[in-house]
């Protein structure tokens, strides 16, 4: 049987041990919101995706560019002090219909192009690294229309 002095250490390292593994661990998730702009004009329909890279952790994540502006909540947003690939899609009406096919008012359904440059999404050279803190980020992106590489800084 072990003397009282070093049960009440057995204790106290048990204590500290659980302790150690209580709280938050690993990256912490930040907001993240902007505009969205493409040759100084607001991208009024679109979505933005954050692609870890360079040895980030966590999955890729994003939200719809709405009337130039996006939000990333919390819950979804990127990892502080994180890199990531950002890429920026960007859809307008291109005049013609879809046969046979109707939207929610009945009239029949449009079709849209993706008009950004593929350096702004599919093969995107647009990437930025997170500040190492919490709370809300602001990223504005102003795309220029000819599709070359702009510095992204969050704020």
């Amino acid at each position: 049987m072990a003397a009282p002095s070093s049960r009440g250490r057995m204790l106290a390292l048990a204590v500290l041990l659980v302790a150690a593994g209580c709280g938050p661990s690993g990256p912490t998730p930040v907001p993240i919101q902007g505009q969205v702009t493409f040759g100084d004009q607001p991208v009024t329909n679109g979505t933005i995706i954050f692609t870890p890279v360079d040895g980030t952790a966590g999955p890729s994540t994003g939200g719809n560019v709405t009337d130039g502006h996006y939000t990333v909540p919390s819950e979804k947003g990127p990892y502080a002090g994180g890199t990531y690939r950002v890429e920026v899609t960007a859809l307008r009406k291109n005049g013609k219909t879809v046969p046979n096919m109707f939207d929610s008012t009945g009239r029949p359904a449009e079709l849209s192009d993706q008009f950004l440059p593929e350096t702004y999404n599919t093969k995107s050279i647009l990437k930025v690294t997170l500040p190492p803190r919490s709370g809300r980020v602001r990223l504005d992106i102003p795309l220029a229309t000819a599709g070359t590489a702009i510095e992204l800084v969050p704020r």
